[in-house]
Order: structure tokens, then C-alpha cells, then sequence
């Protein structure tokens, strides 16, 4: 499914940004974003071997949750000056598509 290869991209996109929280002494941030969009991944992943359903329903829930984090994250980063919004555009426009195609899939 697209969300899945999506979801992969954005984990390589979101690394730049991660990194350049790390390089700038923000690495609660850093570690935040790193997980939280890893784990959109994972639960894309753990969803999408269910067929429709309530286990279906609670792992695309959870991705969608954490892709919003991530998307939090990505937006305080540049908020606080640490990324310049030029280099996190990529990263944020890739969060926002996979929390745009999960919203799709869970009305689905």
C-alpha cells in the first residue's frame, strides 16, 4: 500500500532534521521525532496486515497519532529557530501527506 512507502520516506526525510536538533543541543526533541516517527512506520506496517477491523482501525489510530507528533515536532524545530523551514520542508510536507492518507484510510 502507498501509505506504507510514504511512511518510509518521511522516517529518511525527518533524519535531517533529527540530526540538526542533535547538532544544535536539542536532543529531547531529537529523540522525540526519532521515535514517534519510526513508530508511524511500525504501526503503518502492523495495521496494514490486518484486514478491515477494530486491530486495523486502533494501529492506523495510533500512526495517525504519532504522525501528528512528528508533524508537531518538525514545526518546533523551525518555531524555535534550531531548523531553518527551507531544509525541514521536505520533512513536513512528508508528515503531512502520511497523516493525510491515514485520515483517508480510517473513513474509508
Amino acid at each position: 500500500m502507498r501509505v506504507r512507502t510514504v511512511s518510509v520516506q518521511m522516517v529518511r526525510e525527518v533524519r535531517a532534521v533529527v540530526a540538526a536538533l542533535k547538532a544544535e543541543g536539542d536532543s529531547e526533541l531529537a529523540q522525540q521525532l526519532h521515535r514517534a516517527s519510526r513508530s508511524v512506520a511500525l504501526n503503518v506496517a502492523e495495521g496494514l496486515a490486518f484486514t478491515r477491523g477494530a486491530r486495523q482501525a486502533n494501529h492506523l489510530r495510533v500512526a495517525l497519532g504519532l504522525a501528528r507528533e512528528s508533524l508537531m515536532c518538525v514545526e518546533l524545530a523551525v518555531a524555535t529557530g534550531v531548523v531553518d523551514e527551507a531544509a525541514a520542508s521536505e520533512a513536513w510536507r512528508l508528515v503531512d501527506r502520511v497523516c493525510r492518507m491515514l485520515w483517508r484510510l480510517m473513513r474509508a
